[in-house]
């Protein structure tokens, strides 16, 4: 019955110290962690409450929203968790190890002889035993462990920051792309419009006999098309606002108002020259912060598998306690205790050559992030000069496209002018016409080419934030 008791007893506190140690944090990892929904200092915990959205859905907000429901990055956030464990498990080993074992057997001995009387009796036995092992000197394989560890968590916070970045790049393109799509219907609906005014003039001019009917049916093609383009834009605003609400973790077919349009132009004094931007591209950019971390992270694993060849020493003690309950045909009841301390030296003299091989593999896998930073730093400076340019190219175009419409439109109203003074013709009217609605369509292009444009710069620098929109 004690026996009984005591196993009960001994599991519960088993079960207890597990969901204890399970809980704890001894060495504060997770603090290490960059915060799951965090960009540019700015916390996104209310967004990921999931509450209602506003009435008016502003770029911030959808961002904040995008970033919450990213599955990719909810991933790189348990890839840096994962790591800070690993960081946990590295300073463990400075610590002692302290192991507990208790058992309770039950037997049954009977011994037969042939000349003599014969023995048989019952046994009841009760192990206790605790043992301790710290290690005090390891050539400096722990320390290499932690540095290790600590730098692959640096490298994960890093890859967590490019994730986080990617997905506020493509979060905010998306709803550049449904601000186009809304100012490009906006332009359909203008388009429209002005098919059915010359429409109309036309049917006024040829019921008048001032006009041919091909005027009135050249008119009213022009009318068919600006509605059929009209229906498409919708169908395109649709798909856009769909996407977009679908990225935020609800229905596609949730009604959204976009809070901006595409002509108000932000700032762009921020963009300094070349070579300041390459220089601040190479100290915040993820991509080089988590290459040059993976590269320390090589060289200190390479001085844990020299150090795992060499002595260590370790403090050693034990304590057990043993009682036994049988016959006195086998000498009755004992109870033994036995008590230790001492000093272990562990030499390793021959493993059949493998940690020399490890030391090779490990200065192998040096040499290839050595690589890999040299490529990350190519990579980076040839996205920042594409960025850079197409920065500049967008820029221009933006100009170029603005003053296109403003002749577009003078051009129109002198032409409808004409056309309605009945000096003008029809040809010449809906050329006019498309000149203005190619010339919108084009200036709304370059708009948002223009915003995505200083997004992937500012993405390139590796230090992209709500700042930016």
């Amino acid at each position: 019955m004690r026996a009984d008791v005591f196993k009960r007893c001994l599991l519960a506190l088993m079960c207890t110290w597990a969901s204890c140690t399970d809980a704890l944090d001894m060495f504060s990892t997770d603090a290490a962690v960059a915060p799951a929904a965090v960009l540019d200092g700015i916390g996104l915990g209310a967004a990921c409450a999931d509450g209602a959205l506003p009435e008016v859905l502003s770029l911030e907000i959808m961002v904040e929203r995008v970033l919450c429901h990213d599955p990719q990055v909810r991933y790189a956030w348990a890839q840096a968790k994962a790591q800070a464990a690993q960081v946990g498990i590295a300073r463990s080993a400075y610590l002692p190890r302290l192991d507990a074992t208790s058992s309770y057997s039950r037997g049954h001995n009977a011994t037969h002889y042939e000349q003599t009387d014969s023995s048989e009796g019952r046994q009841r036995q009760l192990d206790h035993r605790l043992s301790l092992s710290w290690v005090l000197f390891d050539s400096g394989q722990r320390e290499a462990n932690v540095r290790n560890a600590r730098q692959l968590l640096v490298a994960a916070n890093a890859n967590q920051n490019e994730r986080l970045q990617e997905a506020f790049v493509q979060a905010a393109s998306l709803y550049y792309e449904a601000l186009a799509a809304q100012d490009r219907q906006r332009a359909a609906e203008q388009v429209a419009a002005l098919a059915t005014e010359n429409l109309k003039d036309a049917s006024a001019k040829f019921d008048a006999g001032a006009a041919a009917l091909s005027d009135r049916l050249q008119a009213q093609t022009a009318y068919s098309q600006a509605s059929l383009d009209l229906i498409r834009g919708q169908g395109v605003m649709r798909e856009a606002e769909g996407q977009i609400a679908v990225r935020m973790g609800l229905a596609p077919q949730t009604r959204l108002i976009l809070a901006q349009t595409l002509t108000r132009r932000p700032d762009t004094t921020f963009v300094k020259g070349l070579d300041t931007l390459l220089e601040q591209a190479g100290n915040d950019h993820p991509a080089l912060i988590s290459a040059r971390a993976k590269l320390e992270a090589a060289k200190s694993a390479v001085a844990e598998r020299q150090a795992a060849g060499r002595p260590s020493l370790s403090l050693v003690a034990s304590l057990s306690d043993i009682k036994t309950h049988q016959s006195m045909a086998f000498d009755g009841d004992s109870h033994i205790r036995d008590n230790s301390v001492g000093l272990q030296v562990s030499i390793p003299l021959f493993e059949g050559f493998g940690p020399s091989y490890q030391v090779r593999g490990a200065r192998a896998r040096v040499q290839a992030q050595e690589a890999e930073l040299d490529d990350a730093r190519q990579r980076v400076a040839l996205e920042l000069w594409a960025s850079y340019q197409a920065l500049g190219t967008e820029t221009q175009a933006l100009n170029r496209t603005a003053e296109w419409v403003e002749q577009a439109v003078l051009a129109l109203t002198v032409i409808q002018g004409r056309y309605r003074s009945g000096v003008g013709s029809m040809i010449e009217l809906l050329n006019a016409s498309s000149a203005y609605a190619m010339a919108e369509q084009e200036h709304i292009a370059a708009l948002n080419g223009w915003h995505r444009a200083r997004l992937r710069l500012a993405a390139s620098l590796g230090r992209l934030g709500f700042w930016a929109i």
